[in-house]
Protein backbone atom coordinates (compact mmCIF):
# COMPACT_ATOMS: atom_id res chain seq x y z
CA UNK A 1 0.00 0.00 0.00
CA UNK A 2 1.47 3.50 -0.82
CA UNK A 3 1.77 5.56 1.89
CA UNK A 4 0.20 8.54 0.40
CA UNK A 5 2.34 11.09 2.94
CA UNK A 6 5.09 10.03 2.01
CA UNK A 7 4.68 10.59 -1.93
CA UNK A 8 3.35 14.13 -0.85
CA UNK A 9 6.61 15.10 0.98
CA UNK A 10 8.76 13.66 -1.77
CA UNK A 11 6.90 15.65 -3.69
CA UNK A 12 7.63 18.72 -2.07
CA UNK A 13 11.20 18.51 -1.43
CA UNK A 14 10.77 17.56 -4.64
CA UNK A 15 9.56 20.51 -5.80
CA UNK A 16 12.19 22.99 -3.56
CA UNK A 17 15.26 21.06 -5.30
CA UNK A 18 14.18 21.30 -8.59
CA UNK A 19 13.44 25.17 -8.26
CA UNK A 20 16.67 25.44 -7.04
CA UNK A 21 18.42 23.55 -9.68
CA UNK A 22 16.64 24.85 -12.58
CA UNK A 23 17.64 28.95 -10.80
CA UNK A 24 21.00 28.34 -10.05
CA UNK A 25 23.76 28.04 -12.64
CA UNK A 26 26.05 26.07 -10.49
CA UNK A 27 24.20 22.93 -10.81
CA UNK A 28 21.85 23.83 -13.86
CA UNK A 29 22.11 26.56 -16.12
CA UNK A 30 20.96 26.84 -20.00
CA UNK A 31 23.44 24.88 -20.85
CA UNK A 32 22.24 21.97 -19.02
CA UNK A 33 19.59 19.78 -20.95
CA UNK A 34 16.29 18.87 -18.98
CA UNK A 35 16.87 15.45 -18.50
CA UNK A 36 19.82 15.93 -16.56
CA UNK A 37 18.52 18.77 -14.80
CA UNK A 38 15.95 16.61 -13.16
CA UNK A 39 18.58 13.29 -13.03
CA UNK A 40 20.29 15.69 -10.55
CA UNK A 41 17.52 17.14 -8.99
CA UNK A 42 16.24 13.24 -8.04
CA UNK A 43 19.41 12.41 -7.10
CA UNK A 44 19.49 14.95 -4.64
CA UNK A 45 16.17 14.50 -3.63
CA UNK A 46 16.62 10.97 -2.60
CA UNK A 47 20.09 11.62 -0.95
CA UNK A 48 18.12 14.59 1.53
CA UNK A 49 15.05 13.26 1.74
CA UNK A 50 16.04 11.00 4.69
CA UNK A 51 17.62 13.71 6.28
CA UNK A 52 14.02 16.22 5.49
CA UNK A 53 12.24 16.30 8.79
CA UNK A 54 8.61 16.19 7.50
CA UNK A 55 5.87 17.84 9.57
CA UNK A 56 3.75 15.35 11.80
CA UNK A 57 0.56 16.77 9.69
CA UNK A 58 0.98 17.38 6.01
CA UNK A 59 -2.21 18.54 4.93
CA UNK A 60 -3.38 16.47 1.57
CA UNK A 61 -6.80 16.22 1.40
CA UNK A 62 -7.45 19.42 -0.33
CA UNK A 63 -6.01 19.59 -3.50
CA UNK A 64 -6.14 23.02 -3.70
CA UNK A 65 -3.92 23.45 0.16
CA UNK A 66 -1.20 20.91 -1.58
CA UNK A 67 -1.18 23.02 -4.58
CA UNK A 68 -0.43 26.25 -2.74
CA UNK A 69 2.41 24.06 -0.78
CA UNK A 70 3.54 22.76 -4.03
CA UNK A 71 3.78 26.88 -5.23
CA UNK A 72 5.12 27.61 -1.65
CA UNK A 73 8.58 25.30 -2.06
CA UNK A 74 9.46 26.11 -5.32
CA UNK A 75 9.14 29.77 -4.44
CA UNK A 76 11.29 29.16 -1.96
CA UNK A 77 13.80 27.29 -4.68
CA UNK A 78 13.70 29.72 -6.56
CA UNK A 79 14.92 32.68 -4.12
CA UNK A 80 17.91 30.25 -2.93
CA UNK A 81 18.73 29.63 -6.49
CA UNK A 82 19.02 33.31 -7.65
CA UNK A 83 20.43 34.06 -4.67
CA UNK A 84 23.47 31.59 -5.00
CA UNK A 85 23.63 33.11 -8.91
CA UNK A 86 24.86 36.73 -7.85
CA UNK A 87 27.85 35.69 -7.23
CA UNK A 88 28.49 34.39 -10.90
CA UNK A 89 26.35 37.56 -11.95
CA UNK A 90 28.86 40.22 -9.94
CA UNK A 91 31.62 38.64 -11.79
CA UNK A 92 30.23 39.25 -14.96
CA UNK A 93 29.28 42.84 -14.50
CA UNK A 94 32.95 43.11 -13.54
CA UNK A 95 33.80 41.72 -17.34
CA UNK A 96 31.50 43.98 -18.42
CA UNK A 97 32.65 47.27 -16.45
CA UNK A 98 35.93 46.43 -17.63
CA UNK A 99 34.97 45.69 -21.59
CA UNK A 100 33.16 48.78 -21.65
CA UNK A 101 35.84 51.16 -20.29
CA UNK A 102 38.63 49.64 -22.80
CA UNK A 103 36.29 49.54 -25.80
CA UNK A 104 35.51 45.16 -25.86
CA UNK A 105 31.73 46.20 -25.91
CA UNK A 106 31.76 45.87 -30.15
CA UNK A 107 32.83 41.97 -29.19
CA UNK A 108 29.67 41.58 -27.32
CA UNK A 109 28.01 37.68 -27.97
CA UNK A 110 24.55 36.27 -26.92
CA UNK A 111 25.24 33.63 -23.40
CA UNK A 112 22.87 31.11 -22.48
CA UNK A 113 23.75 30.76 -19.77
CA UNK A 114 22.94 34.20 -18.83
CA UNK A 115 20.09 34.77 -21.63
CA UNK A 116 21.53 37.65 -22.84
CA UNK A 117 24.85 39.71 -24.39
CA UNK A 118 27.72 39.34 -22.90
CA UNK A 119 30.96 40.42 -23.74
CA UNK A 120 34.21 37.99 -23.92
CA UNK A 121 35.96 39.74 -20.41
CA UNK A 122 32.82 38.75 -18.66
CA UNK A 123 32.08 35.42 -20.20
CA UNK A 124 35.62 34.68 -19.27
CA UNK A 125 35.55 35.90 -15.58
CA UNK A 126 31.56 34.36 -15.30
CA UNK A 127 33.60 30.74 -16.62
CA UNK A 128 36.40 31.31 -13.97
CA UNK A 129 33.95 31.63 -11.15
CA UNK A 130 32.35 28.63 -12.11
CA UNK A 131 35.40 26.75 -11.79
CA UNK A 132 36.58 28.52 -8.36
CA UNK A 133 32.97 27.89 -6.85
CA UNK A 134 34.13 23.99 -7.29
CA UNK A 135 37.55 24.38 -6.23
CA UNK A 136 36.45 26.18 -3.04
CA UNK A 137 33.62 23.02 -2.51
CA UNK A 138 30.42 25.49 -3.21
CA UNK A 139 28.63 22.80 -4.06
CA UNK A 140 29.15 20.75 -0.97
CA UNK A 141 28.01 24.19 1.01
CA UNK A 142 25.09 24.62 -1.38
CA UNK A 143 23.93 20.62 -0.62
CA UNK A 144 25.00 21.36 3.01
CA UNK A 145 22.67 24.69 2.79
CA UNK A 146 19.80 22.60 0.61
CA UNK A 147 19.41 20.21 3.91
CA UNK A 148 19.77 22.79 6.02
CA UNK A 149 16.98 25.00 4.49
CA UNK A 150 14.48 21.98 5.69
CA UNK A 151 15.24 22.56 9.00
CA UNK A 152 15.05 26.04 8.99
CA UNK A 153 12.36 26.49 6.76
CA UNK A 154 10.32 22.88 7.35
CA UNK A 155 7.92 21.93 4.68
CA UNK A 156 4.77 23.96 4.28
CA UNK A 157 5.89 26.50 6.33
CA UNK A 158 7.67 29.45 4.44
CA UNK A 159 5.93 32.71 4.12
CA UNK A 160 6.82 34.55 0.84
CA UNK A 161 6.37 38.47 1.54
CA UNK A 162 7.99 41.76 1.36
CA UNK A 163 10.85 41.14 3.62
CA UNK A 164 11.96 37.95 2.11
CA UNK A 165 12.12 40.88 -1.26
CA UNK A 166 14.18 42.95 0.61
CA UNK A 167 16.38 40.60 1.70
CA UNK A 168 17.12 39.47 -2.15
CA UNK A 169 17.36 43.05 -3.24
CA UNK A 170 19.85 43.76 -0.27
CA UNK A 171 21.74 41.06 -1.13
CA UNK A 172 21.37 42.03 -5.29
CA UNK A 173 23.08 45.81 -4.82
CA UNK A 174 25.78 44.33 -2.13
CA UNK A 175 26.99 41.81 -5.10
CA UNK A 176 26.76 45.03 -7.37
CA UNK A 177 28.54 47.15 -5.13
CA UNK A 178 31.52 44.88 -4.94
CA UNK A 179 31.42 44.34 -9.09
CA UNK A 180 31.64 48.07 -8.89
CA UNK A 181 34.86 47.99 -6.14
CA UNK A 182 36.35 45.54 -7.87
CA UNK A 183 36.61 47.34 -11.40
CA UNK A 184 38.05 50.37 -9.60
CA UNK A 185 41.70 49.58 -10.62
CA UNK A 186 39.95 49.60 -14.33
CA UNK A 187 38.63 52.33 -14.10
CA UNK A 188 41.68 54.75 -12.44
CA UNK A 189 43.82 53.77 -15.27
CA UNK A 190 41.56 54.45 -17.91
CA UNK A 191 40.71 57.86 -16.69
CA UNK A 192 44.45 58.44 -16.10
CA UNK A 193 45.11 57.10 -19.99
CA UNK A 194 42.29 59.40 -21.09
CA UNK A 195 43.42 62.20 -18.98
CA UNK A 196 47.02 62.13 -20.37
CA UNK A 197 45.95 61.29 -24.08
CA UNK A 198 43.97 64.87 -23.60
CA UNK A 199 46.90 66.44 -22.92
CA UNK A 200 48.80 65.22 -26.15
CA UNK A 201 45.46 66.23 -27.69
CA UNK A 202 45.98 69.46 -26.78
CA UNK A 203 49.75 69.81 -27.48
CA UNK A 204 49.73 67.92 -30.81
CA UNK A 205 46.68 68.69 -32.63
CA UNK A 206 47.61 66.59 -35.74
CA UNK A 207 47.51 63.61 -33.93
CA UNK A 208 45.04 61.22 -34.37
CA UNK A 209 44.20 60.75 -30.51
CA UNK A 210 41.45 58.76 -30.86
CA UNK A 211 42.76 55.88 -32.85
CA UNK A 212 45.55 56.00 -30.51
CA UNK A 213 43.75 55.64 -27.70
CA UNK A 214 42.32 52.06 -28.57
CA UNK A 215 45.47 50.08 -28.31
CA UNK A 216 46.41 51.58 -25.16
CA UNK A 217 43.70 51.10 -23.76
CA UNK A 218 43.59 47.54 -24.71
CA UNK A 219 46.89 47.15 -23.29
CA UNK A 220 46.73 48.71 -20.09
CA UNK A 221 43.74 46.94 -19.37
CA UNK A 222 44.64 43.70 -19.98
CA UNK A 223 47.88 44.34 -17.78
CA UNK A 224 45.89 45.50 -14.83
CA UNK A 225 43.84 42.18 -15.15
CA UNK A 226 46.57 39.91 -15.52
CA UNK A 227 48.45 42.03 -12.19
CA UNK A 228 44.73 41.59 -10.80
CA UNK A 229 44.18 37.57 -11.79
CA UNK A 230 45.88 36.67 -8.75
CA UNK A 231 43.44 38.92 -5.97
CA UNK A 232 40.22 37.60 -8.24
CA UNK A 233 40.66 34.13 -5.99
CA UNK A 234 40.49 36.40 -2.75
CA UNK A 235 37.67 38.32 -4.18
CA UNK A 236 35.90 35.53 -4.93
CA UNK A 237 36.39 34.35 -1.59
CA UNK A 238 34.77 37.55 0.07
CA UNK A 239 31.90 37.05 -2.41
CA UNK A 240 31.50 33.38 -1.44
CA UNK A 241 31.09 34.01 2.10
CA UNK A 242 28.72 36.79 1.54
CA UNK A 243 26.75 34.71 -0.43
CA UNK A 244 26.88 31.91 2.15
CA UNK A 245 25.36 34.50 4.84
CA UNK A 246 22.90 35.96 2.59
CA UNK A 247 21.58 32.62 1.88
CA UNK A 248 21.33 32.08 5.93
CA UNK A 249 19.87 35.40 6.12
CA UNK A 250 16.97 34.63 3.20
CA UNK A 251 16.05 31.77 4.76
CA UNK A 252 15.12 32.66 8.60
CA UNK A 253 13.67 35.61 6.62
CA UNK A 254 11.64 33.31 4.69
CA UNK A 255 10.30 31.61 8.32
CA UNK A 256 9.98 35.13 10.66
CA UNK A 257 7.96 36.78 7.91
CA UNK A 258 5.12 38.44 8.40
Amino acid sequence: MINLELVASFLLVFARISAFVASSPIFGGQYTTAIVKAGITFVITVVLYPLVSTPEQLDISGLGEYATALVREVGVGLLMGFLCSLILHALSILGQLFDLHIGFMMTSIFDQSVGGMITLTAKFLYLTGIILFFVLDGHHMLLLGLARSFDIVPLNTAVLSGTSAEIVIKAFARMITVAVQLSAPFIAVILIIDVCLGILGRTAPQMNIFMMGFPIKIIAGIVVLAVMAPLLGTAFQSLFRMMERDLYTLLKGLINSG
